[in-house]
């Protein structure tokens, strides 16, 4: 048995280890919270200025300003922006999605939107906490043990602007080994940043069904070919494919939130349009219920004699790597002011930052801005506190950090 005094080093070792990662995340944190003022006027710019879709040139000319006056050299790249800090063998991503939505505010905010579309999902609060995480890795590069490469997205809700900066190479020269970001939730308690080891968010497919029949008057129907009636049975057989055929074990949703035919309530349209989404978390599931509505419509087509043709617009389902939260997530937990909680629930909606999890380890987190009671990210009336923003800005700094000295 080996002396008291060997028995007690490990525990003391541990202890200084401790001490030290709470000393470091503090440092963050105090740092991050210096910057708080500027943080919030970036985000309040920003949502006053809202933008949609691939092309946000007065958000991407903002974002290049105060990256410059950093002292940073962004570089655009696949309709966003992108900005390495630090240099060496190894290159950690960050990133944050910069587009709104069409969605008309109903806030009395001095910066509220003043134009049909707002960021009344966030995204400002996003662009906003990454600059704040790129003044602090600035300031820190010289510390740095490797390269972070800062990236400012379109068409997140879109769902094109992560694979458009992936196919212009956002991965490469150098190459990238590991991603993080962060996504604000209204409904989450202000402060608390959570993540979910594995199925994150579900993926999504975006479908279109058109259907082509032949028109004509509503009293000879013996002429015409209802794409009407072959609509209205793809709507039940597609909800029975979710209903019938999918177990109770596995989670999976098929809505259908636009039906659009016809002008004239006597005569039978030329053809009809659904438009919904598949969303899943299990990747059999996806492949076999899209199979399946495919099926449907080549025996509907059969049946009523339209032609029904299926076009798809596909995004994966995220997934947190394992291993990168759990070497991670101790470390955001020592950031004072910060409640670091591992969740066992996935979130139903998708998150184009998919693209990227299927290259490199990704670990994605949510940050709390507001409470349980609160109107959701896409209300006209969500309400992001700001107090709280600058705790995503170091988590994210953090992260870089422990990433590349943990290489």
């Amino acid at each position: 048995m080996p002396p008291i005094s060997e028995m007690a080093m490990p525990r003391r070792l541990a202890a200084l280890f401790g001490h030290l990662l709470k000393v470091i995340g503090m440092n963050f944190e105090k740092e991050a919270q210096a910057l708080q003022q500027q943080i919030t006027a970036d985000r309040r710019y920003l949502h006053a200025h809202a933008e949609f879709g691939m092309e946000l040139p007065e958000t991407a000319a903002y974002v290049t300003k105060r990256l410059k006056e950093m002292g940073c050299a962004p570089v655009s790249l696949g309709g966003g922006i992108i900005c390495d800090i630090g240099s060496g063998d190894h290159t950690v991503l960050l990133r944050a999605d910069m587009d709104a939505l069409k969605v008309i505010e109903d806030n009395d905010l001095s910066f509220r939107s003043q134009t049909e579309i707002s960021h009344m999902c966030g995204h400002d609060l996003h662009t906003a906490m990454l600059l704040g995480a790129a003044k602090l890795l600035k300031e820190y590069e010289p510390k740095l043990k490797g390269r972070v490469r800062l990236m400012f997205q379109p068409g997140e809700e879109v769902m094109a602007g992560a694979k458009s900066m992936l196919d212009a190479g956002v991965l490469e020269n150098p190459g990238v080994e590991a991603a993080f970001s962060l996504h604000v939730f209204t409904t989450l308690e202000n402060g608390v940043l959570s993540y979910k080891v594995g199925n994150a968010f579900s993926s999504i497919d975006i479908f279109k069904i058109r259907i082509e029949g032949k028109g004509g008057h509503g009293s000879a129907l013996e002429y015409t070919v209802d794409p009407i009636k072959a609509a209205m049975l793809i709507y039940q057989g597609i909800e029975g494919v979710v209903a019938r055929e999918t177990s109770m074990f596995h989670s999976a949703t098929c809505s259908i939130g636009h039906f659009e035919a016809g002008t004239m309530y006597n005569v039978i349209p030329e053809s009809a349009l659904l438009e919904g989404t598949l969303r899943c978390f299990d990747d059999d599931d996806r492949e076999r219920i899209l199979e399946r509505i495919q099926h449907i419509l080549d025996g509907i087509s059969q049946a009523t004699g339209t032609i029904c043709t299926l076009k798809t617009m596909s995004t994966p389902s995220l997934k947190n790597d394992p291993v990168l939260c759990e070497s991670i997530a101790p470390y955001l937990s020592e950031i004072q002011g910060l409640q670091v909680m591992e969740t066992t629930e996935p979130a139903s909606g998708s998150e184009d930052f998919a693209f990227i999890s299927e290259k490199v380890p990704t670990m994605y987190m949510i940050l709390g801005v507001g409470n349980q009671n609160a109107a959701p990210n896409h209300n006209a009336r969500a309400i992001f506190a700001e107090d709280k923003m600058y705790l995503g800005s170091a988590a994210m700094a953090l992260a870089a950090v422990k990433y590349l000295e943990n290489c």
